[in-house]
């Protein structure tokens, strides 16, 4: 009786520091599969016509071609001002698809002339999103349960948490972290998702700025890449500096000690794409989405994840704007595992290389 009133408590604290979205959201097929589209960094600036219409093409060819269940953008959404007829653009586009959507910030996001509280206001009068408002009138941080094949169980949860973008320490300007009401929230969340068995439901976190986990993820002690290129921790491209948040607020500790999260997967680094398997969470990147007027060595294109009804696995891909297939792997909660070469997904050819040692 104790562990239901606590599992009630832990819930109430999760919905009141976050939110639920009460529109229609995602569910998994008949197949026991759901896959998530992540875009990242679009960095869409209308005063170039032809690099903003690329970009509404690229999110309109990758669609298509996916056909996700939840569509993501994790940050540096719009870049132009002024902003609000971009918000409303995109807006309108990504409804036309009628499928569930979700943005988070990024850094650059509100630097425009618009605040976070107009932006969301636009962002939230989509049909298809399943963003809504905090008390600031801002985009809450979000936990979107995903509905099981029998329209009835929730077996896995999506979150799309805002990481926020600068603070000032000692006078000099960092990149943000999650608060400790962030962290807490999460915590109490995923906590209020394991049954009187010990048994959590399975999730994965969306964000913009990565955690500082990622830096020892990829080249820490615990997994030394000078050691061994391909073995089977981290696969995929870092082309810069990882640019994580100033302090380390405990947000890694929150997923790892209540075992639910699987996964994370950012933005704002536009050269990474990596994924790397750091204490059984896999830490990625999406692929930068973006066009041409800003640093990028990486073909553009998305990240994509897919998710097996019942299991803690994944499999992961990116889509590049020509249809090639990337880094297309599998994830147990261990290792990673590359596609066969012989394996053929169910659009076009595909390759892969792993250019990043």
């Amino acid at each position: 009786m104790k562990k239901i009133l606590l599992v009630i408590a832990l819930a109430f604290l999760c919905s009141a520091a976050g939110a639920k979205s009460d529109k229609k959201g995602p569910s998994f097929n008949a197949d026991g599969t759901f896959k998530v589209l992540q875009f990242t960094d679009t960095h869409i600036r209308t005063f170039n016509v032809e690099e903003a219409q690329e970009v509404y093409d690229r999110i309109d060819h990758m669609v298509k071609a996916e056909k996700p269940d939840l569509i993501v953008f994790t940050g540096d959404v719009i870049l132009v001002k002024p902003a609000a007829p971009e918000w409303n653009r995109l807006v309108k586009a990504l409804d036309s698809y009628e499928i569930p959507w979700v943005i988070v910030y990024g850094n650059h996001d509100a630097e425009q002339n618009i605040s976070r509280a107009e932006m969301s206001s636009i962002v939230v009068s989509g049909k298809y999103t399943l963003n809504t408002l905090n008390e600031a009138g801002e985009l809450a941080d979000l936990e979107i349960p995903v509905v099981g094949s029998n329209g009835k169980d929730i077996p896995f949860y999506v979150y799309a948490m805002d990481s926020h973008d600068y603070a000032w320490i000692n006078g000099e300007r960092y990149y943000a972290w999650f608060t400790d009401a962030q962290v807490q929230w999460l915590r109490n969340c995923c906590l209020a998702r394991t049954d009187a068995e010990g048994k959590v439901a399975p999730s994965m976190a969306f964000f913009h700025i990565p955690l500082r986990e990622y830096i020892d993820a990829w080249s820490g002690e615990e997994n030394p890449r000078e050691e061994a290129a391909d073995n089977g921790l981290t696969w995929g491209v870092r082309g810069e500096k990882i640019c994580a948040g100033a302090v380390n607020s405990g947000m890694f500790a929150a997923m790892l000690e209540t075992g639910s999260v699987i996964a994370t997967s950012v933005g704002h680094d536009h050269c990474n794409d990596f994924m790397a398997a750091y204490h059984g969470i896999l830490l990625c990147y999406g692929r930068f989405s973006g066009g041409d007027t800003t640093t990028n060595y990486l073909p553009h294109g998305a990240k994509i994840f897919k998710f097996f009804e019942g299991t803690r696995n994944l499999e992961t891909w990116v889509r590049e704007d020509d249809d090639r297939i990337m880094f297309h792997g599998f994830y147990d909660g261990k290792k990673i595992t590359h596609a066969k070469r012989n394996t053929r997904l169910p659009f076009g050819t595909w390759f892969d290389i792993d250019i990043a040692k």
